[in-house]
């Protein structure tokens, strides 16, 4: 099991995401990892080690290039860790480099499975209850039609079943409200398709303020209302956060923070988008797995272990194996 790692063009100091790879290569011992980027740094901060080797990288993508700026740099980290997928030399690709570039990039070097249109980007959140939940698309695509949403459906719920292990993952589409006739015309019609689809458990509509809350394991949406959603909830809990840490400072709070400490390290730990960095960008021929532009050690790390968990249960080849409608 190979895994190319592109170790430049994010915003912190590169040795984050190396040290991710030297742990990971102890506890999987069938583990390669091919660290793609600027040869002298990556040896001034790699331990040596038979199972990570390198490829050396002249150029990379910045965080702000335009995807067709960072398309035309032919030998940047990103695009040789993608090239060593689509070549064999590996089994999937990590990233941190620019999001908008990297979809775009794997969209047009690795194509499209059969009869899927559009990729998808998809990341894992934490739900009260501990439940696992996929949600596609949060910002590949602008637009979905009923198809598009349909294909998401499928695919995220084989996903589920080989990330988590759930037999029968529940799916459900995000829309503004319960009713039949509520949201975009590409919602109304593609709930009406899912709902006679046998290969997907569809449980209906789902309000965002239902999220978390663990009712489904597979969330639908267009990559737009996806994205704008999913910061909403991030930026809600690092407020949350910061107010709590706020007014535990104060006299009059360091009491009342001391008791609730147990239940605040409980959620600290639930809801630490580090343990969950990882996004697949699902309906391409080959693994690519995105993580964070500010990502740390622990975000490389648990966005490897996605890839690693997703080669190791032949996650690209089910979805293959699935005949998608054409449209």
């Amino acid at each position: 099991m190979k895994i190319a790692v592109d170790v430049m063009g994010y915003e912190n100091h590169i040795f984050e995401s190396i040290r991710a790879c030297e742990k990971l290569v102890k506890k999987y011992l069938e583990l390669e990892i091919i660290l793609v980027g600027n040869e002298e740094q990556i040896k001034e901060n790699l331990e040596n080690n038979s199972r990570i080797s390198i490829v050396h990288a002249d150029d990379y993508v910045k965080q702000d290039d335009n995807v067709m700026l960072a398309v035309r740099k032919k030998d940047s980290s990103m695009a040789k860790a993608i090239d060593l997928v689509i070549n064999g030399q590996a089994d999937a690709v990590v990233s941190a480099g620019s999001t908008a570039c990297y979809v775009a990039m794997t969209y047009s070097k690795m194509g499209m499975i059969k009869n899927i249109s559009k990729p998808a980007f998809m990341p894992s959140l934490p739900t009260t209850n501990e439940k696992p939940l996929l949600w596609m698309d949060v910002g590949a695509n602008k637009t979905c039609d009923e198809k598009d949403l349909v294909n998401f459906a499928i695919m995220g719920s084989i996903a589920c079943k080989c990330i988590f292990d759930i037999e029968n993952p529940i799916v459900s589409l995000l829309n503004i409200g319960t009713e039949e006739y509520k949201g975009l015309d590409s919602i109304v019609e593609a709930n009406k398709l899912l709902k006679n689809d046998k290969r997907v458990n569809y449980s209906g509509y789902l309000e965002s303020r239902e999220i978390l809350n663990g009712n489904s394991n597979v969330l639908i949406s267009d990559g737009f209302t996806g994205n704008i959603c999913l910061k909403a909830l991030e930026g809600t809990f690092k407020t949350i956060a910061s107010e709590l840490k706020k007014g535990f400072k104060k006299p009059s709070g360091w009491l009342g923070g001391l008791f609730s400490l147990p239940v605040i390290k409980k959620l600290k730990k639930t809801f630490d988008y580090r343990n969950n960095a990882g996004a697949i960008v699902m309906g391409l021929n080959h693994l690519a797995v995105k993580t964070h532009g500010s990502a740390d050690e622990q975000q490389f790390y648990s966005t490897i272990e996605l890839a690693i968990k997703c080669i190791k249960n032949n996650l690209v080849e089910k979805i293959k194996g699935i005949n998608f409608d054409e449209k």
